[in-house]
């Protein structure tokens, strides 16, 4: 499956719907139907009456409902969903809808097979977990890895005021320059409401080597700055201009390996189920009606 394809006419699909349902995909001979994705949009709403009825909506549901389809087809191949675990999960969840009256609610159809198909999916990543066990060499492996990454490494602590033109990025800079504090200079600039409601500078501190590896522009006007520098150039993105400032920079702390080797593990877990999902959807026929 092409993702960009896929996307796009799916769009498409989603953006020329009629008043009655319609096939939207098929994924190995399994139809879903506009309707699925209309009883979907109306309990998100239901639940949320902020969220609006948008295509970017419908065509992240969709996409989620193929995904979903897949592993529950695997899943009942795999006859994960006659398991008496499963069963016993599933008539627990029933009871405690019944309990709360939530079986009365007018999208309990909905949400109950949303439920059911992620509680395949459960059982399928739990069957993954159990065929393809991690074991402590990986996470050691992976914890080496991932020590070495950041070994003898800094992170920094950035505040960014971001500006709608260059001429007002270049007027901060300027500021900065001549001593005014980062908070008033932010406060003068920036078009960023929440950064100023929140004081400009985050808790968080980002490690430079993540920010060499995801955003190398950033990261090359940033690396060689010391605590209370910024950078003297506007970084651009469309129409926007950034000026970023090092509040603070300090070494990377490695955690110890008995520290984070259960973070490790999950994610190595997670990362298997993910492959193996990745691995179905490659296989699957999924044809996207135009």
């Amino acid at each position: 499956m092409k993702k960009t394809y896929f996307a796009s006419a799916l769009m498409l699909a989603l953006t020329t719907g009629t008043l009655f349902a319609q096939t939207l995909v098929t994924v190995n001979g399994q139809a879903i139907d506009s309707s699925v994705i209309d009883d979907q949009v109306a309990s998100v709403r239901a639940s949320n009456p902020n969220v609006q009825d948008t295509p970017e909506l419908r065509q992240m549901l969709t996409e989620r409902q193929v995904i979903s389809t897949v592993v529950t087809q695997e899943a009942k191949k795999l006859k994960l969903d006659q398991s008496a675990e499963f069963k016993t999960a599933l008539e627990q969840a029933r009871a405690d809808a019944a309990k709360q009256g939530a079986d009365k609610k007018a999208t309990f159809k909905t949400e109950w097979a949303v439920f059911e198909n992620d509680l395949l999916g459960q059982a399928f990543a739990a069957h993954i977990v159990r065929q393809y066990p991690v074991q402590e060499k990986d996470v050691k492996a992976a914890y080496n890895d991932f020590s070495n990454f950041y070994k003898g490494t800094q992170e920094v602590q950035l505040g960014e005021i971001l500006t709608d033109s260059s001429s007002n990025a270049q007027k901060a800079i300027a500021d900065l320059d001549a001593k005014k504090s980062f908070v008033s200079v932010l406060n003068q600039y920036s078009i960023d409401e929440a950064a100023k409601k929140a004081g400009g500078i985050p808790k968080a501190y980002v490690p430079l080597k993540d920010l060499q590896e995801s955003a190398p522009p950033l990261y090359a006007a940033v690396k060689d700055l010391k605590k209370g520098a910024h950078t003297k150039t506007p970084l651009q993105n469309g129409n926007l201009y950034a000026v970023f400032y090092v509040n603070d920079r300090r070494n990377v702390t490695v955690p110890s390996y008995e520290t984070a080797k259960n973070e490790i593990g999950s994610d190595l877990q997670a990362a298997r189920v993910d492959a193996a999902i990745q691995s179905l959807l490659k296989k699957a026929s999924i044809k996207v009606n135009k």
